[in-house]
């Protein structure tokens, strides 16, 4: 029996510290009192009401402004018809040839551009004639755990599955210290 007298009581709680109301008010030292009764006026300040937002309030209609037609001067719509610069690619690191020493197998590629990536466009790293990691607007990869020998890398860029640009594939040589 205790258990159902414990849940219903539990159930009861939160509707009645919906139905309080707080009352606050300042004292003379610039205290804030809060409270559940008035009392009239205290310490010579008017006591105010503070009442709980009513949760289930529906909201209000939405209300919407029109815009004018001539948003963009002459000059930005001629512009945004113009097609964009061609791509091309290139290598800022590592260099072609370069031998590179790392007993953990890293190597950091950093790509350059002649203009930035326009929406969906990104760029693919390709090692081996094989792609390596998911593509990336930002032409910067850090290869982790990289076999010793000879590698050859080569970066794509894709617009929106096409490929727009490829630069040209150089080889890089990593030395790897071996286990005996």
């Amino acid at each position: 029996m205790k258990p159902y007298i414990l849940f219903f009581i539990t159930l009861l709680f939160p509707v009645f510290s919906y139905t309080q109301t707080i009352y606050t008010w300042e004292d003379d030292q610039g205290v804030l009192h809060l409270s559940d009764s008035t009392n009239g006026k205290k310490g010579g300040k008017t006591v105010k009401t503070i009442t709980l937002p009513d949760h289930f309030a529906e909201a209000p209609a939405p209300s919407f402004e029109s815009l004018p037609n001539n948003d963009r001067p002459s000059e930005e719509k001629g512009k945004a018809t113009t097609k964009p610069e061609p791509l091309s690619l290139s290598f800022q690191s590592p260099q072609h040839d370069q031998t590179i020493r790392s007993n953990q197998g890293h190597i950091n590629i950093t790509a350059n551009s002649n203009r930035k990536l326009l929406v969906g466009e990104h760029f693919q790293l390709i090692l081996n004639n094989a792609t390596y990691s998911a593509p990336n607007t930002t032409g910067k990869w850090q290869l982790k755990n990289i076999d010793r020998g000879s590698h050859t890398i080569s970066i794509q860029a894709f617009r929106d599955g096409k490929l727009i640009a490829s630069s040209m594939s150089i080889t890089v040589h990593l030395h790897r210290a071996s286990v005996k």
